[in-house]
């Protein structure tokens, strides 16, 4: 990041607007006899392991009857909500649910008559349990998969929690390592100290979810008896930017 230091006249001139009553009753600083304005940045980033292990699992059906085929899903959701209410450490939320027709096109069958195409109901809804105790959420979406539900999604992401406490620690670094270098600008201008007078912070992290490959599934698509999902942990970068005016004095 970049900051252009204007003469005095100049920044005047072509960021103040006319006069006003109400301008002249903001307070506008400038600095004192002696003092240098300095603006000054630095960055510091850092990769962090994920810790929130989410998957998102979900029921299908298809029947001829809608009725009957909601009150499929209905039975087959509220049994995977009744088995995931009984892992404390996991979050459980619903998802999407939608039902539509679909008709099968029509066939040539003999020469009497021809096969009538066939009307089908499809419906789905899908829930996502979320838990920073990574076993927890694979043992349960495996008991869910055993259960008839189809893996969607499963993927790490980075808890506000542990990002934000990341970000403290970055704050506090590119703080100490703006200060020391206002201090060495102080020194080499002839001045005797350096104070931070405002400062500005911006943060970006990469915290979009990661799926993984599913583990335990042959080709088929089929899962392997007793074999519970896998996943394993990625890194999510976090890069932190501090930028201040300091006064050298």
């Amino acid at each position: 990041m970049r900051f252009l230091t204007l003469p005095l006249a100049l920044l005047l001139a072509t960021t103040v607007p006319a006069f006003t009553p109400a301008l002249a009753q903001e307070k506008i600083s400038f600095p004192a006899t002696g003092e240098t304005v300095l603006n000054i940045s630095a960055s510091e980033r850092v990769e962090v392991t994920q810790d929130l292990l989410s998957a998102t699992l979900r029921v299908e059906q298809e029947n001829s009857s809608p009725q009957a085929l909601q009150a499929a899903i209905n039975q087959v959701m509220k049994t995977a909500l009744d088995a995931a209410k009984t892992v404390p450490s996991v979050d459980v939320a619903t998802g999407s649910y939608y039902v539509y027709q679909h008709e099968t096109p029509a066939l040539s069958g003999s020469l009497e008559k021809a096969v009538k195409p066939e009307i089908k109901w499809r419906g789905a809804q899908s829930l996502t349990l979320t838990s920073a105790t990574a076993e927890d959420v694979l043992k349960l979406a495996g008991t869910l998969q055993e259960a008839g539900l189809v893996m969607e999604n499963l993927y790490y992401s980075l808890s506000p929690a542990k990002a934000d406490e990341a970000k403290d620690s970055l704050m506090e670094a590119a703080l100490a390592k703006v200060q020391a270098r206002a201090n060495r600008a102080a020194k080499a201008l002839g001045k005797q100290r350096a104070e931070l007078a405002e400062i500005s912070v911006d943060a970006a992290d990469n915290m979009m979810p990661q799926p993984m490959m599913m583990r335990g599934m042959d080709m088929g698509g089929s899962m392997e008896k007793s074999v519970m999902p896998q996943a394993e942990p990625g890194e999510t970068e976090i890069m932190l930017t501090v930028a201040v005016r300091a006064h050298l004095k």
